[in-house]
C-alpha cells in the first residue's frame, strides 16, 4: 500500500506543478517569440552542391562561411511558417 500512496503524491504533486506553469505560461514563453528560419542553397560551378535550414543568426553565418571556404556562391530565403 505504501508504493500506491507514493505515486499518488507523485502523481498529484505533477497536476500542481503542470497547473502552475501553465497559470504562469511558462511552457508558452518560449514560443512568444518565434525564431526565423532560413534555407540556404550552396552552388559549385553553377551546381547544387547542398542545402540546408539556420534556425537562428549564428548558425546562418557559418553556413554562409562554410559555403565561401569551399568556394560556393549560395543564396538563402526567409522560410514563411504561416503553414
Amino acid at each position: 500500500m505504501d508504493y500506491h500512496h507514493t505515486m499518488l503524491n507523485l502523481f498529484e504533486s505533477f497536476e500542481r506543478h503542470q497547473d502552475e506553469l501553465q497559470s504562469r505560461k511558462s511552457l508558452l514563453a518560449l514560443d512568444a517569440v518565434p525564431s526565423p528560419t532560413f534555407y540556404i542553397e550552396a552552388f559549385f560551378d553553377g551546381n547544387l552542391e547542398w542545402t540546408e535550414y539556420a534556425y537562428s543568426e549564428r548558425e546562418l553565418r557559418n553556413l554562409k562561411n562554410d559555403a565561401i571556404d569551399s568556394g560556393c556562391t549560395f543564396t538563402v530565403r526567409l522560410e514563411n511558417d504561416e503553414d
